[in-house]
């Protein structure tokens, strides 16, 4: 399973912990690292600290090709859609909420043919979302953080799903979509899951570096069964 570990806004706002979590998610087995790119007053001053610069998101850029882990990002203006192309980053993202507050962007993002991932929020009729062959398309519940038994999940196997972008407290949603078909999980990723601000809220539905070593072993556990199973 490609893990994405999603770093925003986690992170605080400051750069060197940035890196540090971009250090532990590869350490622990990530596939890649996700940000998010949004003016200072797009939602809200209060979060306005944790709105990056290019020079940062070009310094975080040049750091994880250091460790050799890609990094990309989720732009939610034409701008900041402007650095992701600037800097070459190799994946783009298209966020659960944009598909109805910024559809003419999400048309953007897509035209530009690079592999993307697009989150469909899990009560967004499907159906009304373009189809693209370079999407990648997770299926997301919208809740920060998302209880266990509030969990779900499409039926990979018979949908457009490819994996989900997960908010869930703890690890069994995540290991619980692998072990039935999910090929790519995004989840964000926190230094302390005390860390609970009004403005970072998923610090509790997020992984820390041990659940990140167990999501991707047991992803990988789960792949070397199912290829037994199917001999």
């Amino acid at each position: 399973m490609f893990v994405i570990s999603e770093i925003s806004p986690q992170f605080g706002g400051i750069v060197e912990v940035a890196e540090q979590m971009i250090l532990q998610s590869k350490l622990a087995g990530a596939d890649a690292i996700k940000v998010q790119l949004y003016t200072e007053t797009q939602f809200g001053a209060e979060r306005a600290y944790l709105s990056m610069s290019f020079d940062q998101l070009k310094r975080l850029k040049q750091y994880a090709d250091t460790l050799n882990i890609p990094l990309f990002a989720t732009p939610f203006t034409q701008d900041r859609l402007d650095w992701c192309i600037d800097l070459k980053l190799p994946y783009l993202k298209v966020a659960a909420r944009m598909h109805a507050e910024s559809p003419d962007l999400v048309e953007k993002i897509m035209s530009y043919n690079i592999p993307t991932f697009v989150s469909i929020p899990s009560d967004y009729d499907v159906n009304k979302v373009k189809k693209y062959d370079h999407a990648i398309y997770l299926y997301c519940v919208v809740k920060y953080p998302t209880r266990v038994d509030e969990f779900s999940m499409p039926d990979f196997k018979n949908s457009i799903f490819h994996g989900i972008s997960d908010h869930t407290l703890g690890v069994a949603g995540a290991l619980y979509a692998s072990a039935h078909g999910a090929q790519y999980l995004e989840k964000h990723y926190t230094l302390q899951h005390s860390f609970q601000f009004e403005t970072e809220k998923a610090h509790l539905g997020a992984m820390d570096m041990n659940q990140l070593t167990l999501i991707k072993n047991t992803a990988k556990e789960f792949e070397m069964i199912q290829k037994v199973l199917a001999r």
